[in-house]
């Protein structure tokens, strides 16, 4: 391969001050790409990728960068696809309650730009200001308030994409109900790049609430907690968020339960009322939390799971299951890190079965920890790791449904396998 040929022609593309070569803030543990380009369009971006196929090289899309430890590191030398320029409103009107928006476009700034009209997109992730649209649906990114709104899945109505041979294809549009058939939309949430580059997402919209408090309980020992929330699970109340802590400074407290409500007033001050008087019942301490207080609450919560920022010997995972299953698989990870002393914290989407964790420590400690979660909980995710046990570690767990079905969709979509090779599941040896 010819670099700087290679790097002529992506110049032509998108400009001379938009090709970096060996650009080392987009490394990934520690390997370094060979170019980083960040075209300017649609085109731009067709083009770069039909350019990059004709090469040896793995194509890697990078968006904020927030989650790029997911999964595994590129299997050979790559080049990186910025988004960051792709970053502007498509089409909006706030009457139609729908939005088109390039995947460059961070959440923070899009929630901005909703916020003008009273409007959102219900949408948590870690680190809003740097993290992408097209990151978040690529990975499939969740938030607490996914217990009140769904999903990506649930507000995703469209998608472009450009493929791995550089054509631009599309699937849904910009109205709520417009799928016959196959929804193809959905294959892209959660490939991780790995069967095209998210270039635009279109969504639906709600108006963003009248009224907004959370009930923060504080209690010293996980049990009373998980009986707060089954109280609230057979009740009739509906919190658009009801999340599980443990270990974070922000509980005041070692372990600790935060209840969200968003909607008219009277219907938050009921949830206050009802989730205080629950509380109560299972004889742990309830404070209501507006406004401010409020925000910075589940500010933290959002950013609590982010990988961005590492310590040198940290694992970060996410634990999915049944909902009635997490607090058996965190008591699992917890009896895990004590018998290793590790230190672990867990922020978990309790009426959801999706979890994540953080834990400390040295290799063994980690090695062990980990195979012990994975025996309660088969479909960990590995988020993050250090670098020297990122390669032992399974990266998607034990327990791989469809696996057979993923990889005849990968060598469909991407034959030649040039994007992210080998850091999705479809990506590893059988």
């Amino acid at each position: 391969m010819n670099l700087a040929l290679l790097r002529a022609d992506l110049t032509a593309i998108s400009g001379e001050q938009y090709v970096r070569e060996h650009p080392v803030d987009r490394h990934i543990y520690g390997q370094t790409p060979l170019l980083a380009v960040a075209p300017g369009s649609l085109e731009e971006l067709a083009q770069t990728v039909a350019r990059l196929a004709a090469e040896p090289v793995a194509i890697v899309p990078w968006g904020g960068g927030t989650q790029q430890t997911w999964g595994r590191p590129p299997a050979r030398p790559f080049v990186v696809v910025e988004t960051s320029r792709l970053n502007r409103i498509l089409d909006y009107t706030p009457d139609d309650l729908t939005i088109s928006v390039e995947a460059g476009m961070t959440l923070g700034a899009l929630s901005a730009a909703l916020a003008a009209n009273g409007q959102m997109l219900p949408f948590d992730c870690p680190l809003p200001a740097q993290a992408t649209i097209g990151g978040l649906l690529a990975t499939a990114m969740d938030g607490p308030r996914r217990l009140g709104y769904g999903s990506a899945r649930d507000l995703l109505i469209g998608i472009r994409v450009v493929e791995a041979t550089g054509r631009i294809s599309k699937a849904g549009g910009m109205v709520v109900k417009n799928v016959s058939g196959f929804d193809m939309m959905k294959l892209y949430l959660g490939s991780f790049g790995t069967l095209a580059i998210i270039a635009s997402a279109n969504f639906k919209l709600i108006p963003q609430p009248r009224a907004a408090a959370s009930i923060l309980c504080r209690a010293a020992t996980p049990a009373p907690l998980w009986k707060l929330i089954n109280a609230i699970a057979a009740s009739q109340l509906v919190p658009v968020a009801v999340e599980y802590l443990e270990g974070f400074d922000v509980a005041g407290a070692p372990c600790a339960v935060a209840v969200r409500s968003e909607g008219l007033p009277a219907a938050v001050e009921r949830h206050v009322r009802d989730v205080t008087a629950f509380a109560q019942q299972a004889g742990v301490s309830a404070e209501p939390l507006r406004d401010a207080a409020h925000e910075q609450l589940w500010n933290a919560i959002n950013d609590a799971p982010q990988t961005a920022t590492l310590a040198a010997d940290e694992v970060v995972v996410r634990v999915t299951c049944l909902p009635a299953d997490l607090s058996n698989a965190i008591a699992a990870a917890r009896a895990a890190a004590q018998r290793a002393n590790l230190p672990l914290q867990v922020t978990a989407r309790a009426l959801n079965g999706v979890a994540y964790l953080r834990v400390r420590g040295s290799a063994e400690a980690l090695r062990e920890w980990h195979a012990a979660l994975l025996k309660a909980a088969p479909q960990t995710m590995l988020l993050a790791a250090p670098p020297a046990l990122i390669a032992e570690l399974p990266a998607f767990g034990t327990h791989i449904a469809n696996l057979d079905l993923m990889r005849r969709i990968k060598q469909e979509f991407d034959p030649a396998d040039l994007l992210n090779p080998g850091r999705f599941v479809v990506g590893q040896v059988a």
